[in-house]
C-alpha cells in the first residue's frame, strides 16, 4: 500500500512527537472459481465456510494472520451498480448506462473509462476528467457497509434480507473479499438520551433484529464495526443511571455477532476530543471488550490519526491490552473545530469545508494495537442541509474537494503527505 512507503518516515515522526509531549443473489463465480444454480446460490451462498471458529484466524485468511486478525483480509470494493457510491457517480458524469443487474467489478469498469469512446471523452474535456479522477480515488477503495434500523424499514425479515444481499448480491462484484459493516440500531432508536426503562423497552425488538442480522451473516466472513456512537455520545445515558442498560444490549449484540464463524467484531469505542480514555474503558471493560477483536475510534469525527492512536493505546492499557481500529476516510486535514464547542460541540460535523481523505485501508499501521487504519464510511456522503448539502446521500462535490485535500499525515506536526487522485 501507498501508505507503508512512508512509515519508516512517519514513525520517526511520531516518536519525536512522543517525546516533544513526553507521542439479488449471487449471479458470478463464488471465491472457489465453480460455478453455482441460483437455487443454490439464494439457500447456501456461504457454504463453502467451514463451520467451525478458528479464533486464530476468524476472518478464515489463507495464511494465518497472527496477532492481527485483520492482516492479510482484502475488503470489499463492490462495484458501480452494487453500492459503489463514487463510482456510480462517474458513470453519470459520463453518461455510462450502468444496469442494475451488474455484477460488474470496480476494476471492469475503471478498464472501460480507460478505453474507447470515455477515453476520448475524458481527454478531449480537462474538467471532467479532473471530477473523475477525483472520485476514482474513492471508488477504489472499500466501501463500508451499513446494517441498521433503516434497513427495509427495521423488520427483522427487513434486516435480514438487507444482510443477505450484502453477502449475496453486492459482494458479487467482488468475490472473495471481506466486506466491513458498521452497525446503527441503538442511537437511532433511544436517541441520546434514553432511560432504562426505555432501553429495556426497545430491547425485545433490538434482539430480533439482531438476531436476523447474525442469522443471515451465517459463516460469511466480515468485519463488523458495531454501533456507531455507542460509547462517543453516551454521556447523558450515564447521567440517566441507564448505563447498565445500555451496556446489556451492546454484549448482546457483541456476543451474537462474535458467535458467527467468521467474523472480526470491534465495538464503538469513542473519540478523542470528546471522550475520556477513563471513561471509554470502564465501558468496554463492562461489555466484556476482550471477548472480542477490539474497538475502533473515531467513528463520526476527524480527529487527527495520530492524535487517535494515542487515545487508543491509552484505552488499551486500561483494557488488558484491547486492539482498536481507526477511522481515518475524512481526517487528512485533521478536524475543523468549532468556535463554540461547549454549545456547538468541539468539531464541526455536518460537512465541514476544507477537510481531506485520511489514510488509505490498511493493516500495516506500525502501532502493535492499531490493528487498522480504515474508512468506517464512505467519503463524499453530506452530512445535511449545511454547508451547501443536500439532505443526504452522496454529494459529489464534497466527494471530489475531499479527495484533493487527500492526505497520509499523521498530525498537525508530522509531516505533510498529500497523495493524489490516479489519472485515469
Amino acid at each position: 500500500m501507498r501508505f507503508a512507503r512512508h512509515l519508516p518516515r512517519l514513525f520517526a515522526a511520531a516518536a519525536i512527537l512522543a517525546l516533544c509531549a513526553s507521542a439479488l443473489l449471487v449471479v458470478g463465480m463464488p471465491a472457489s472459481g465453480q460455478a453455482r444454480s441460483a437455487h443454490a446460490s439464494r439457500l447456501h451462498c456461504s457454504d463453502r465456510y467451514p463451520a467451525k471458529r478458528d479464533p486464530s484466524n476468524p476472518l478464515d485468511l489463507p495464511t494465518p494472520p497472527g496477532a492481527n486478525p485483520l492482516t492479510g483480509a482484502r475488503f470489499m470494493d463492490p462495484g458501480p451498480a452494487r453500492g459503489n457510491y463514487a463510482a456510480t457517480a462517474i458513470a453519470k458524469l459520463m453518461g455510462m448506462h450502468i444496469k442494475k443487474s451488474s455484477t460488474e467489478s470496480w476494476a471492469s469498469f475503471q478498464q472501460r473509462l480507460q478505453t474507447g469512446r470515455a477515453q476520448a471523452k475524458l481527454a478531449g474535456d480537462r474538467a471532467l476528467a479532473k471530477k473523475v479522477d477525483e472520485l476514482a480515488l474513492i471508488a477504489g477503495q472499500p466501501q463500508a457497509q451499513r446494517i441498521s434500523t433503516y434497513s427495509w424499514g427495521g423488520t427483522p425479515r427487513g434486516i435480514y434480507k438487507q444482510t443477505h444481499k450484502l453477502f449475496c448480491a453486492i459482494q458479487a462484484s467482488d468475490p472473495g473479499t471481506i466486506p466491513i459493516i458498521t452497525t446503527y440500531f441503538l442511537h437511532p432508536n433511544l436517541h441520546g438520551c434514553p432511560t432504562t426503562a426505555q432501553i429495556n423497552g426497545y430491547l425485545p425488538r433490538f434482539k430480533k433484529q439482531i438476531d436476523a442480522m447474525a442469522k443471515a451473516t451465517a459463516r460469511h466472513p466480515a468485519v463488523y464495526l458495531l454501533e456507531l456512537d455507542a460509547i462517543g455520545s453516551s454521556g447523558c445515558i450515564t447521567r440517566q443511571g441507564a448505563m447498565p442498560a445500555w451496556e446489556k444490549a451492546l454484549r448482546f449484540e457483541m456476543n451474537a455477532m462474535e458467535a458467527q464463524p467468521h467474523t472480526a467484531v470491534y465495538l464503538e469505542g469513542g473519540y478523542s476530543d470528546a471522550t475520556s480514555p477513563r471513561y471509554a474503558s470502564r465501558i468496554l471493560n463492562a461489555v466484556h471488550v476482550n471477548t472480542i477483536q477490539g474497538f475502533y475510534t473515531n467513528d463520526t469525527h476527524n480527529q487527527w490519526t495520530l492524535t487517535e492512536v494515542k487515545y487508543g493505546n491509552k484505552i488499551s492499557r486500561m483494557t488488558h491490552g484491547a486492539h482498536y481500529i481507526v477511522n481515518t476516510s475524512d481526517n487528512g486535514r485533521g478536524p475543523k473545530l468549532n468556535p463554540h464547542p461547549g454549545r456547538q460541540g468541539i468539531e464541526d460535523l455536518c460537512n465541514p469545508p476544507g477537510r481531506g481523505l485520511g489514510i488509505e485501508d490498511t493493516t500495516t499501521t506500525g502501532y502493535p494495537q492499531a490493528n487498522a487504519f480504515l474508512w468506517v464510511h464512505s467519503p463524499g456522503m453530506s452530512g445535511g442541509t449545511c454547508n451547501g448539502g443536500p439532505q443526504g446521500g452522496f454529494w459529489p462535490a464534497k466527494a471530489e474537494a475531499e479527495a484533493s485535500r487527500a492526505n497520509d499525515q499523521l498530525g498537525p506536526q508530522t509531516p505533510n503527505r498529500p497523495y493524489y487522485a490516479p489519472r485515469l
